[in-house]
């Protein structure tokens, strides 16, 4: 066989191994999150943010293609370097970052500000996924500890969404593993009788939106957002007004709907069959998610697929349920579609991940 028809051949198996459905997928969220982000914007002082959202997506779609053709070996080997990383940016972000809003979450390097805590999660991700698969039990209790400590660092900055979801990555992991039942039954015996005392020492309007949850007509001042939320869901109907024709969104009524609260605007402009589509979308991902699990041969990549599952599942779920009243607001952006740059590049990379195992398992199979 000549050298052409071997490079033929070889070019035939890659296009048969690669993951069209979930790229496909990752391409629609950024084309929906355009949009939202455009419509969201409109008549605001923040017009024109759909175009520094386009730059983050070609910078996602830069890293998405770029882990594709990254050895799976340097990618593991990179996982410590990059957790440990991510850590002292954890620590730095509370001496020199940036404070906004009363909150010190980002740190600036030129024009663009970087949230470590976002890229963390993926890391927490990778590295409990490598300690797990590498069956080593040291590494476990010092990824564990150092695990507490950045959700400590995290609710200092303050950010108590991001926190919760730090500390259930690694029970989800701790959970799957079967090899730390005790330790997983006292950290949940000792978060549950700790709960109460948590209450307590949140901030004031952390304490407010819990409170304001649970009682939206008392304490109208911390649900207002939320309240907003579903007037503007609920007046799209079934089928919405039609895109850029929302009251709501138009008059800028709802605040944060450029970021935590975009499914407000995708369900006034849109409607019932908007929000339908796009929790159908991240259904779909969750499902070829799953199917990675399940084809993986490597443990490794089962871990990762579990984790990069939980996560899509509990920001969506969070985001959309803070959106309807049923959960209390958190702050948990909706993947790939909210305004904000290293969630997207978070999450390319992840989706950049899931698609690269399915790759080399295909590839395994054959």
């Amino acid at each position: 066989m000549s050298l052409l028809k071997i490079e033929n051949v070889k070019t035939r198996e890659r296009f048969v191994r690669f993951e069209y459905i979930l790229t496909i997928l990752f391409v629609l969220l950024m084309v929906i999150g355009y949009f939202a982000v455009k419509s969201s914007t409109l008549n605001s002082y923040l017009e024109g943010t759909e175009q520094r959202q386009l730059f983050f997506y070609i910078i996602g779609s830069i890293s998405f293609f770029i882990i594709l053709f990254l050895p799976e070996r340097t990618i593991k080997t990179l996982i410590p370097t990059l957790f440990f990383v991510l850590f002292f940016l954890l620590i730095a972000v509370l001496i020199i970052g940036d404070e906004t809003k009363g909150a010190r979450r980002w740190l600036n390097i030129g024009t663009f500000g970087i949230q470590p805590s976002e890229f963390f999660k993926l890391s927490l991700i990778l590295y409990l996924s490598k300690v797990l698969s590498d069956n080593s039990k040291t590494n476990y209790y010092l990824v564990s500890l150092i695990t507490i400590m950045s959700a400590g660092l995290i609710y200092l900055e303050p950010d108590l969404g991001t926190t919760l979801i730090i500390i259930m990555i690694w029970f989800v992991f701790t959970f799957l593993s079967g090899k730390f039942e005790v330790l997983w039954r006292i950290i949940l015996f000792l978060g549950a009788a700790l709960a109460p005392l948590a209450f307590l020492i949140m901030e004031d309007y952390q304490r407010g939106r819990i409170i304001g949850f649970m009682f939206p007509n008392l304490y109208s001042d911390f649900s207002y957002n939320t309240t907003q939320s579903i007037r503007a869901i609920a007046s799209g109907g079934i089928t919405g007004t039609g895109y850029m024709n929302g009251y709501m969104n138009l008059g800028n009524f709802v605040p944060e709907d450029h970021t935590d609260f975009i499914i407000s605007v995708i369900g006034e402009e849109f409607g019932f069959i908007g929000i339908f589509s796009i929790i159908f979308t991240y259904f779909l991902i969750i499902w070829r998610l799953y199917r990675g699990y399940k084809m993986s041969y490597d443990i490794f990549w089962k871990y990762f697929y579990a984790g990069a599952s939980f996560l899509i599942f509990f920001h969506v779920f969070e985001n959309i349920g803070m959106n309807l009243g049923i959960m209390p607001v958190t702050g948990i952006p909706l993947p790939m579609i909210s305004n904000g740059g290293s969630t997207i590049i978070t999450y390319s990379l992840l989706l950049g991940l899931a698609v690269k195992g399915m790759m080399l398992n295909k590839n395994l199979k054959r």
